[in-house]
């Protein structure tokens, strides 16, 4: 196969250029109100989300890596980026307001000369990067997405539950192009006289109808209604060209994905959508002898070369089984907390931990350094951060408990997610909620399916919230 660090002979360009996006994110609400951290930098397993992206793209040997923010953000990615310890060039770019990923690889599309992969910040995936990127370099589709089935929840978190609305997919399974999708949520698609396949399942309170022409141009299409995008994409550069013409695209997965999937099979569309001219302008320039050489072609035809009678192309890579996720939402964010520390491998307690007698840590549980816990304790499929200190008889279960939190005597915590330097009261109860991060719980509240903003107070006197300036 193909090497993991291949590159362009002009060697002052890589083969492929990251583009990591750490945006905000209002489905993390409170965990990422400005009292607490960018969502890029939330804690899984006691490590920032983006450390396991970053990795991820270095064991690919992808090592030119540009992670976008918001000015807000900046600042706290840059002082981690600068303690992180990795072997690639991590650079970060602040955009201005984006209202989606199109926009936002809009503003950086003038500084990216190669192919791109696009990757979300909040993207736990155990596929190695080179399974991935292969296809992409032996097919050369303009786009290249991943897709996974989604896994099962360990049990979630918080005050809302998961939205699990997915798209429908069509794969054809011997080329693995995505030749058919539809966003039973977004249905946007113009009205056409079409021969319906009709795919009902109980979630779906509609008929959805594939065109009978696209059955039979692939007749061996798998058409699932449980496949989740990772909003993982692989771009032919001048695809970043088409998007910096058409400021009207906004979403890589609402509308690029879905233009250039009815595109490939319907070359009038090319046409009138501009894509064919970008397509055309882009490989008339790469199709030399370098581009020859670097794909090792010795009778002189491009592998990037313009197939006339089918030339846009969009494929999927699926992984079923194993562990990839996404954490944009609070459940799924507490499901992988669950996931990764139950497959981490070292000490699930940190050696500068104190636990004193009689108090359990299960071996689905992580414990942060310099952490105390006092007598009578029981932590069970939670994630407890650095510089805690908890009292005694405390129950934590199924949880997420950020750095420097401090919890008082006698309180049980089930099924929430506490945010740095929270303070919770004695004899206090939690079930599904959210704490924001500065956030007091006075003595003997009882919360369950709340979110307390950060920076904030709540007592038992009459439920009174109060925020603190």
């Amino acid at each position: 196969m193909f090497s993991a660090t291949a590159t362009s002979l002009d060697s002052r360009e890589p083969e492929f250029k990251a583009v990591v996006l750490a945006l905000p994110d209002d489905n993390m609400y409170p965990l990422t109100e400005r009292q607490s951290m960018p969502k890029a930098l939330l804690p899984i397993a006691n490590k920032p989300m983006l450390w396991y992206v970053l990795q991820w793209l270095e064991q690919g040997g992808i090592l030119d890596i540009k992670v976008v923010t918001t000015r807000e953000a900046e600042s706290d990615i840059l002082n981690y980026i600068e303690v992180y310890k990795g072997i690639s060039n991590v650079t970060v770019k602040c955009i201005n307001e984006a209202h989606g990923t199109a926009d936002a690889l809009r503003q950086l599309a003038p500084q990216i000369k190669s192919d791109v992969i696009v990757v979300p910040c909040d993207l736990i995936i155990d596929v190695p990067t080179t399974q991935f990127l292969d296809i992409f370099r032996m097919r050369r589709p303009a786009i290249a997405a991943v897709f996974f089935e989604t896994m099962r929840s360990e049990g979630g978190g918080g005050s809302t539950k998961a939205d699990n609305s997915l798209p429908i997919v069509g794969i054809d399974q011997p080329s693995s192009r995505l030749v058919f999708i539809h966003d039973i949520e977004n249905d946007d698609a113009k009205e056409s006289a079409r021969m319906p396949v009709m795919l009902k399942a109980a979630r779906i309170k509609e008929e959805i109808e594939i065109p009978m022409d696209l059955v039979r141009k692939f007749p061996s299409m798998a058409v699932s209604g449980k496949m989740q995008d990772s909003h993982v994409y692989v771009l032919q550069r001048w695809v970043l060209d088409y998007i910096l013409a058409n400021p009207g695209i906004t979403s890589l997965q609402d509308d690029l994905l879905p233009l250039f999937v009815s595109a490939q099979c319907n070359k009038d569309l090319c046409e009138e959508k501009g894509i064919l001219k970008h397509m055309r302008s882009y490989k008339g320039r790469r199709v030399d002898k370098d581009t020859d050489v670097r794909f090792g072609l010795a009778d002189g035809t491009a592998s990037d070369s313009i197939d006339n009678d089918d030339p846009l192309k969009v494929f999927a890579y699926v992984r079923r089984g194993g562990i990839v996720g996404r954490a944009d939402q609070i459940s799924r964010y507490c499901d992988l907390n669950s996931i990764v520390t139950k497959i981490s491998v070292g000490r699930r307690v940190d050696a500068s931990a104190k636990l004193a007698q009689q108090t359990q840590v299960g071996m689905d549980s992580m414990i942060g350094a310099s952490t105390q816990l006092d007598e009578r304790c029981l932590v069970k499929r939670s994630v407890v951060g650095a510089n805690c200190v908890i009292g005694k008889n405390v129950n934590i279960i199924n949880s997420v408990i950020m750095d420097h939190v401090t919890i008082g005597d006698g309180v049980e915590v089930v099924s929430c997610v506490v945010c740095k330097l929270a303070k919770i009261g004695n004899k206090v109860q939690l079930r599904d909620c959210e704490i924001g991060a500065t956030a007091t719980i006075s003595d003997d509240v009882n919360l369950k399916g709340i979110a307390v903003p950060g920076g904030s107070g709540f007592s038992d006197d009459e439920g009174i919230q109060t925020e603190f300036v």
